[in-house]
């Protein structure tokens, strides 16, 4: 593990992409990544639970809206 959770979270899904032994239902896998993050969430103390969902949804928008373009590689952070 290095010392970057965001890398090490990519690098765990990136292995499992790869080593995939037939094709990957992504919208599956998209869900239970976001099952993890509400189950994180809900970890947290209820009174920032919303706070941390509203951050959480406002970095996934701004990553979308940041996406590379066309044969560049997504920033690593």
């Amino acid at each position: 593990m290095s010392d970057c959770l965001h890398c090490d979270i990519n690098e765990l899904i990136n292995e499992y992409l790869k080593n995939a032994q037939e094709p990957v239902d992504l919208a599956e896998l998209a869900s239970m990544i976001a099952q993890s993050l509400g189950e994180f969430i809900l970890a947290a103390p209820q009174q920032v639970q919303a706070a941390l969902m509203a951050d959480c949804l406002a970095t996934l928008g701004q990553t979308f809206l940041d996406k590379p373009e066309d044969g560049e590689r997504p920033r690593a952070h």
